[in-house]
């Protein structure tokens, strides 16, 4: 009898765990968790896509802080032609202002893309982030949602 109760155990087992989805990567942005909308994709904890918008970040060293942004978006600048550059001043996790890069070029699709870049210190971590989306935000309830959880535009 405890050799039955034991294989019926035993089989029972793998269906346990069935219930749950597997967990994604998980999206973090200085120790803030972000949720990741309905018809985006976590590619990693610091990297998210979707159809409106392609954010990702990287934290730096305090030492490549000032040296790597200008590198990033000439990079950047060169992948594209006709690139219009301005800048423009956001703040992150509510912390000072910082300057940015906007760039602005043509899609193959006919439309714009817009992409913005910074370099700034958030809750004492420096970080670069790069934001792509077709429109061109004027103020920060412009911005997808989640990327108003961390950027806000001062314009």
């Amino acid at each position: 009898m405890k050799n039955l109760l034991f294989f019926a155990l035993l089989l029972a087992l793998p269906f346990t765990g069935r219930a749950q989805a597997p967990a994604g990567p998980q999206l973090n942005f200085c120790g803030l968790s972000l949720p990741v909308e309905s018809g985006y994709t976590a590619v990693s904890s610091s990297e998210v896509t979707g159809p409106a918008y392609q954010l990702a970040w990287m934290y730096l060293d305090y030492n490549v802080m000032r040296t790597y942004p200008p590198e990033h978006v000439r990079l950047a600048k060169k992948k594209r032609k006709n690139v219009e550059v301005m800048p423009f001043t956001c703040t992150l996790l509510g912390g000072p202002p910082a300057q940015g890069t906007r760039l602005a070029y043509a899609t193959e699709e006919g439309g714009m893309a817009y992409q913005y870049i910074v370099c700034a210190v958030a809750k004492g971590q420096p970080v670069l982030i790069d934001l792509t989306m077709p429109l061109d935000p004027e103020k920060t309830t412009d911005l997808p949602s989640l990327v108003q959880q961390i950027m806000r535009l001062e314009k």
